[in-house]
């Protein structure tokens, strides 16, 4: 008990600090983007870490002042690597490396935890050092967080505040076993025919035959509304164009909260579910579509493993990818490429067995793929980052391509053996990225994209099965906006107009609400 008299002044808080620094400080810098709730877990297991390593510490050494900055040196050690590796590597042109900088770093914190522990004893004045400093930092992301949440406020007003328009409008039409299934796939930047053949070097008609052959409407002029998944699927889930946000929220804001406030709580999903359709999600690691909690079930393919697996959000992937370990060990610097092989993989084999009980349902599936990272190869096997760097990315692009076209087609033929058979939609939310803008993601303009850029980023693959073949209503050029229009006029009896056909891209990373019209540049 001697030991402790000191508290509070020389009780090491900095270790404490230091972990909450390590969550916090990332959580402040990305707010506008990240929900709490997902931060939450990482928030209480490194915090309570850092509890957990002062009292194994004082353990050992029966000296708390020695313990608190040992339990400091292992969390900067262990999670601060990436951090201070990144910038040096980008500042130095490449001339330090991993391996060069990675034995400086481990020997420099060995000297430190051998210098704490011989002279433990005259520690208490580093103590309150430590303390004054590491508050300090942990109150200036506190600060910015206040001011990242006072500046929201009026962002979620304008969002939450939309009109429902049509979960309840005059013609009621109740699901009833014989309304079909709604399979919604979104594949991530898959691009339309002319840019696989044109870019890619690639001639995709084959698939699209396949599809006409099994039914389906192609729209081969199709383009997706906005530049990025976000924007898109909070238009297309919505039935509306994002005007009003840009009239309501202004320029200059890099809050996509709004946006993905949409997806979460949209227009599609609560139309379906009041006329008694059951809602099965099917998310990615992303954030926005990694879970809703609208739906009956959420499928988390990495937690439905029969052996044990960490499923990681957005938010921990970004801790964990810098941390020590991960950059040490390769199997971990690769878990993030595995589990998502893993995920696409089981994510088609859930929508082959879902099965109907009783209700007709709504599926959702984002799936990663075609999207980066390139983990397949054409044919189903993993593709290791060395196998990656070995090829070059348009040819990577086309292998997932063609993984996603086998799946897909062996997924479709399993839906229409069903009766009564679903409404199947194979669309994507953006094209790939042009090379100018993966060199410079964070300030790269649109407004400087040449039109090529914007046909790459646009055209898309649009593709859907209405049982009853009846396509009157669709079109080559129909874009994602006025895809549930045409089935909800079709099958539920609404008479929602189409809305026009525009494209529009966001100004940068850091005006997401001031819109370009570049629908003629890439037709």
């Amino acid at each position: 008990m001697d030991r402790l008299k000191s508290c509070p002044r020389t009780f090491p808080f900095h270790a404490i600090l230091i972990a909450v620094c390590v969550w916090l400080s990332p959580f402040a810098s990305n707010y506008e983007k990240l929900f709490f709730p997902s931060v939450l877990p990482a928030a209480v297991v490194i915090s309570a870490a850092a509890v957990c390593l002062i009292v194994l510490f004082w353990i050992v050494l029966r000296n708390l002042t020695a313990a608190g900055i040992l339990a400091t040196l292992t969390i900067v050690s262990v999670f601060y690597y990436g951090y201070v590796l990144d910038p040096i590597i980008g500042l130095s042109g490449g001339a330090v490396t991993p391996s060069l900088f990675m034995p400086i770093w481990v020997a420099l914190f060995a000297g430190l935890f051998v210098l704490a522990f011989l002279y433990r004893a005259r520690l208490q004045n580093m103590t309150v050092m430590l303390n004054i400093a590491t508050l300090s930092i942990a109150m200036v992301s506190i600060g910015s967080l206040i001011v990242s949440v006072i500046a929201e406020n009026r962002l979620y007003d304008v969002v939450r505040g939309q009109e429902d328009t049509y979960s309840s409008t005059s013609s009621e039409v109740v699901a009833t076993s014989q309304s079909p299934d709604i399979y919604y796939l979104i594949v991530d930047r898959y691009a339309d025919i002319r840019t696989l053949d044109t870019l890619y070097d690639h001639d995709n008609s084959g698939f699209l035959d396949a599809l006409r052959d099994r039914g389906f409407y192609v729209a081969e002029r199709s383009r997706a509304n906005y530049t990025t998944t976000g924007h898109s699927l909070a238009s297309t889930l919505n039935l509306r164009h994002l005007t009003d946000l840009s009239e309501t929220i202004g320029p200059n804001s890099s809050n996509a909260k709004p946006i993905y406030d949409l997806i979460q709580n949209n227009q599609v999903v609560r139309f379906l579910k009041a006329r008694g359709y059951r809602y099965v999600h099917l998310g990615s690691w992303w954030e926005p579509t990694s879970k809703n909690f609208s739906a009956d079930e959420n499928f988390d393919a990495i937690k439905r493993l029969p052996w044990p697996q960490v499923s990681l959000n957005e938010f921990e992937w970004l801790l964990v990818e810098k941390a020590l370990p991960t950059r040490i060990f390769e199997t971990l610097g690769s878990a993030k490429r595995r589990q998502q092989f893993i995920r696409v993989r089981e994510k088609y084999a859930r929508l082959a067995a879902l099965e109907r009980d009783g209700a007709p349902q709504f599926v959702f599936a984002h799936m990663l793929n075609p999207h980066n990272p390139y983990v397949f190869h054409d044919d189903g096997r993993y593709k290791t980052l060395v196998n990656e760097n070995a090829m070059a990315r348009e040819r990577n692009y086309v292998e997932q391509v063609i993984y996603a076209n086998d799946q897909m087609e062996i997924l479709i033929d399993q839906l229409l053996k069903r009766s009564p058979q679903p409404i199947i939609i194979i669309q994507a939310d953006e094209g790939p990225y042009p090379s100018n803008f993966l060199s410079d993601k964070k300030n790269f303009d649109w407004r400087q994209a040449t039109d090529d850029e914007l046909r790459q980023k646009f055209r898309i693959i649009n593709a859907m099965y209405f049982p009853n073949g009846n396509y009157q209503a669709l079109y080559p050029g129909i874009t994602p906006v006025n895809t549930f229009p045409v089935i909800f006029n079709q099958y539920f009896g609404q008479e929602i107009p189409l809305l026009p056909d525009t494209v529009r891209s966001y100004h940068s990373y850091a005006d997401l609400y001031s819109f370009i019209d570049v629908t003629e540049v890439t037709k």
